[in-house]
């Protein structure tokens, strides 16, 4: 799809996931801001890390403290698939997008309690998760940034601000893809949650002793 010089692409069952420090705001009134900017390098360096470990996974962007991660965008499961074979060392384990999504919200979680941040509290991050369709391209002319677009994007943002500290929080979309019986993952219902902009949805949160 063009859209004048730029050009889009659609994509079919993306998984998004969105993650965000716990009582960052705060924590930046009370320390210099060297020590944000250095505290929030180590903390992005290991989600880094954790994206490239699975070949299913696109690093987005980041926005202040959040981080965006996409799974299953057409042209990476394309690449997936070729690392399988010039690459066994990167290859996805879940081969689902979903799953990939979850794995890399669940190890993000374990990384982030693993940090102090600078005014020696525990990091503790909230994650959000949503699958759906999305559009990928570049829009404006200066700094031009490949973004995704979407009410995907937007309801996986939406997954993480109403969730819990410390926990992951899934749509019933999500869910659907990741809650077979041979799942490795147990889910808690949370009941239908009051969604800024959604109403209420219904969410499940990653049981505790999964998420350690």
């Amino acid at each position: 799809m063009s859209l004048g010089k730029s050009v889009a692409q659609m994509h079919q069952e993306v998984t998004i996931v969105f993650t965000d420090i716990v009582g960052f705001t705060p924590m930046s009134q009370t320390v210099e801001p060297q020590q944000v900017m250095e505290f929030l390098h180590k903390l992005f360096v290991r989600f880094d890390e954790l994206v490239g470990r699975d070949s299913l996974l696109w690093k987005v962007e980041t926005i202040g403290d959040a981080f965006m991660v996409a799974s299953g965008l057409e042209g990476v499961r394309a690449q997936s698939r070729a690392s399988a074979i010039s690459n066994p060392s990167r290859i996805s384990f879940s081969l689902c997008p979903a799953t990939a999504a979850v794995l890399f919200g669940k190890s993000a979680l374990a990384a982030a309690r693993t940090l102090t941040m600078p005014n020696s509290m525990q990091c503790q991050i909230r994650a959000g998760v949503h699958t759906g369709d999305v559009c990928s391209g570049v829009v404006g002319t200066r700094m031009p940034r490949y973004c995704l677009f979407g009410d995907t994007v937007n309801t996986a943002s939406r997954m993480e601000s109403s969730g819990v500290p410390g926990r992951m929080q899934i749509s019933e979309a999500t869910h659907a893809l990741v809650c077979g019986d041979d799942s490795d993952f147990c889910w808690d219902e949370r009941g239908f949650v009051e969604v800024k902009g959604k109403g209420k949805l219904k969410t499940y949160l990653l049981r505790e002793s999964e998420a350690d």
